[in-house]
């Protein structure tokens, strides 16, 4: 007897074929929910998918291969578990202080390291900025930081209703350099409110997000704003 699926199950699970073409990634999910439609989802879930250099480096390849892999004509990107991205993970960050930096004793040579690293970020979030094939985020829960940035270079964003932004970088002590000061004024048109949530790092929700012009449709549920993200993508690739 065959087994009823009913819309409610997570979506996923209930679509969702391998694409035995692409290679598979630790920090990274890859299957293919609808013809030439690929899903990318950030798996660092036990850390809110913090991202760390393994996923930034992962995140460039993977998308570099996908602006010329043919079975995929739309993108859309995600995050597992219970946040989009809670942005750079701190203890990678502790680390390239400590164990990086700490061994280089002369200023200017530190200054070139850490210059280096933020180039090596930024062209991770670049390689999804500069990708041919549409991507659409559907975001869900939290989207801090270099989540913000991450989405901000996808041309379409979907958001929950509950989801949080924040521009957290200078809470931490840090300029937002990772591509929020280049990438984000594409999507917040009003420099005023864009300079403000920079400053500031204040948190605000999916109604202010799609007021300034970051998000684009809000959705009560993840499962619902993934299915929504995909069946756009599904049009998208049956036209292209």
């Amino acid at each position: 007897m065959m087994k009823r699926m009913y819309p409610n199950q997570q979506i996923i699970r209930s679509i969702c074929r391998s694409m035995s073409s692409l290679p598979a990634y630790e920090t990274l999910k890859l299957s293919q929910p609808k013809p030439h439609v690929t899903l990318v989802e950030l798996n660092r879930s036990s850390k809110l998918n913090a991202m760390n250099k393994q996923l930034f480096d992962e995140l460039k390849v993977c998308f570099e291969q996908l602006n010329t892999e043919k079975s995929c004509r739309a993108i859309v990107l995600t995050g597992s578990g219970k946040a989009f991205s809670t942005g750079i993970d701190v203890k990678y960050l502790s680390g390239v202080s400590v164990n990086e930096l700490g061994e280089i004793d002369d200023v200017a040579r530190k200054a070139l390291h850490l210059r280096r690293m933020i180039q090596s970020t930024q062209a991770s979030l670049r390689s999804v900025d500069k990708c041919e094939k549409p991507v659409i985020a559907a975001i869900h829960g939290h989207c801090i930081g270099a989540g913000v940035d991450l989405s901000a270079c996808c041309d379409i964003r979907y958001s929950t209703r509950d989801t949080t932004f924040s521009i957290k970088e200078v809470d931490i002590g840090l300029a937002a350099d990772v591509g929020t000061l280049q990438i984000l004024p594409k999507s917040i048109t009003n420099h005023s409110i864009f300079r403000e949530l920079v400053y500031t790092s204040r948190t605000f929700n999916s109604d202010e997000a799609q007021q300034i012009g970051l998000i684009g449709r809000i959705f009560d549920t993840r499962e619902a704003v993934l299915e929504a993200a995909i069946s756009l993508a599904s049009v998208i690739a049956r036209k292209s």
